[in-house]
């Protein structure tokens, strides 16, 4: 819709969508008063048929009410966007975890585009929320972008919320701003905590927790050497197979706002397996730089799920280590990567990078302690061949595999 159009009247005793009223929402948070700035795309999604697509694209074609483009509400589906970015759907509520897309670029035919999907396309899927993981620009470039087009909530710490109002102003001028919900009070110290926070419901319950950003520190000497180099196992055809270009939209960056403040989300489907699921998208050291989160982790409730980054400055020394040590404070039973396609920019999977980063994942857990039968089963996934596969992460929430075994127990949802 035009950004100066009205939306359109509804005929008489019409029932609107839910996915249709998001649309009109999106349209009205737009407004005729935006100036974008130059080279910033503007305007809400392009249709109601734009959003069926895009969600069809993400979620899978048989998820998605073809007339509507309301998800099914009896799986939590996630699609890979590259670097720490999914989409998801769960309990019928689509939403964004980060928003930046790697090698967004304007590719000329023949050559093929290395992301197949963009800037638009989040803007057509039309998130009603958008969860910051920190503030870095490889993680946040595009959320403010799109909150405005859409009228998405932004859920972040308070520092990124602040951020955002920067970013939205930039580009759509003075007195611009997105709607954003600090889910922790500014500066508040590594291991805090806030649960059972009310925003999501009754679809979702949500936990979060400050945690720590990547860094580098000396070799764990008291386990075997296993440190991985970003270059390892790289194909040498990736520019015969994948083209290179500019930037699609270049001037649509994040002013870093909250910086490496990172924070840790749980999300829960309300019924009687209360499956869950947690992210975090950067892997902290905390054994030497926060081994207060030791204990706050392993108090922390259930998580089937976990979705955590992989790779960041500690690799070269540790290897996989600290997101091993995740693993076996949060005993999830699916572990998923992300963050690894990033560090290894343009780096594909056909050099075997993927199995040689996944081979040092399942040594990093053995060397660190956690018993082959207490491992959970992990979900690699390799750029670019994994990008927008829902199905490699489609998950039934009733299924007796979530039933909760231990003294850990289910999240607090009500």
């Amino acid at each position: 819709m035009d950004k100066n159009q009205s939306p359109r009247p509804r005929a008489a005793g019409r029932r609107t969508t839910p996915v249709a009223a998001l649309l009109l929402g999106a349209a009205a948070s737009f407004g005729a008063a935006a100036q974008p700035a130059a080279g910033i795309p503007a305007g809400g999604p392009t249709s109601l048929a734009a959003t069926i697509q895009a969600r069809q694209h993400m979620f899978g074609f048989e998820n998605v009410n073809p007339a509507n483009g309301d998800v099914r509400r009896d799986r939590v589906i996630f699609a890979w966007l590259t670097t720490t970015t999914f989409a998801v759907a769960a309990n019928g509520k689509v939403f964004m975890l980060d928003g930046y897309i790697d090698d967004d670029q304007i590719v000329a035919a023949p050559a093929r585009k290395r992301t197949p999907t963009g800037l638009q396309e989040l803007v057509d899927l039309n998130p009603e929320w958008i969860f910051i993981g920190h503030g870095h620009n490889d993680h946040t470039a595009y959320i403010a972008n799109v909150a405005y087009r859409t009228g998405a909530t932004v859920f972040g710490a308070a520092e990124h919320c602040a951020g955002m109002q920067v970013d939205a102003g930039r580009q759509f001028g003075t007195g611009a701003s997105v709607k954003c919900t600090a889910v922790l009070a500014a500066g508040v110290p590594i291991g805090t905590t806030a649960m059972n926070l009310p925003d999501l419901k009754p679809a979702l319950c949500l936990n979060v927790m400050r945690h720590l950003h990547g860094a580098a520190t000396p070799p764990d000497t008291s386990i075997p050497p296993n440190g991985i180099d970003f270059r390892d196992g790289e194909d040498p055809r990736e520019f015969e197979l994948w083209g290179t270009g500019p930037a699609a939209y270049p001037n649509v960056r994040a002013s870093g706002g909250g910086g490496s403040l990172s924070v840790l989300y749980q999300f829960t489907v309300p019924g009687p397996r209360a499956f869950s699921f947690s992210v975090y998208d950067s892997v902290g050291p905390y054994k030497e730089l926060a081994p207060e989160l030791i204990p706050a982790l392993n108090a922390w409730p259930a998580t089937d799920v976990l979705i955590g980054a992989v790779s960041g400055a500690n690799n070269p020394t540790n290897g996989m280590r600290d997101a091993a040590i995740y693993i076996r404070d949060m005993q999830p039973k699916v572990f998923v990567p992300s963050h690894h396609d990033e560090s290894q920019r343009r780096r594909g999977a056909a050099g075997n990078s993927g199995e040689w980063w996944k081979r040092n994942l399942l040594t990093s857990m053995t060397n660190i302690g956690i018993p082959l039968a207490q491992q959970p089963e992990v979900r690699w996934l390799n750029d670019p061949y994994d990008y927008i596969r829902p199905s490699l992460l489609t998950f039934d929430p009733a299924s007796p595999r979530w039933v909760k075994a231990g003294t850990r127990t289910n999240a607090t949802c009500n």
